[in-house]
């Protein structure tokens, strides 16, 4: 009798153990890169700073981001912002700029998630600051 509750408390530890699988943890000291444009209206913005936060899905307050990269025109003479080095796991991107066309501030975020070590590229639709 006490051999089957032995076995029953080891298979049920051993369960646990094993269906416990840990979150990658986001963050510098990957392979990934991650290209970022801001867009109002399908439009591209060229004046914005890109934030992003390590393991995060939701946005926080602009100071608890732990990057931040100023948009600036690339080979195609479009505007982007480049995070590298980048490791799986989650990622909240906000971004915040000008948009000379309404002559109004813009923003928003997105939540992102990498999955494996490879080049992304993402829109972060902007829109106005009321």
């Amino acid at each position: 009798m006490k051999i089957a509750q032995i076995l029953t408390l080891l298979s049920l530890f051993m369960l646990t153990w094993l269906a416990c699988k840990k979150k990658p943890m986001a963050g510098l000291g990957g392979k990934a890169s991650l290209t970022i444009q801001c867009q109002h209206h399908g439009q591209n913005i060229d004046s914005a700073t890109a934030y992003i936060k390590y393991n995060s899905l939701e946005a926080v307050s602009l100071s608890e981001y732990n990057n931040a990269i100023v948009l600036s025109k690339n080979n195609n003479n479009i505007y982007t912002a480049q995070f590298n080095s980048l490791k799986p796991g989650d990622y909240y991107l906000f971004a915040q700029g000008w948009d000379p066309s309404i002559a109004n501030n813009v923003k928003g975020g997105i939540p992102f998630s990498i999955k494996e070590e490879d080049t992304f590229s993402l829109i972060i639709p902007v829109t106005e600051v009321h």
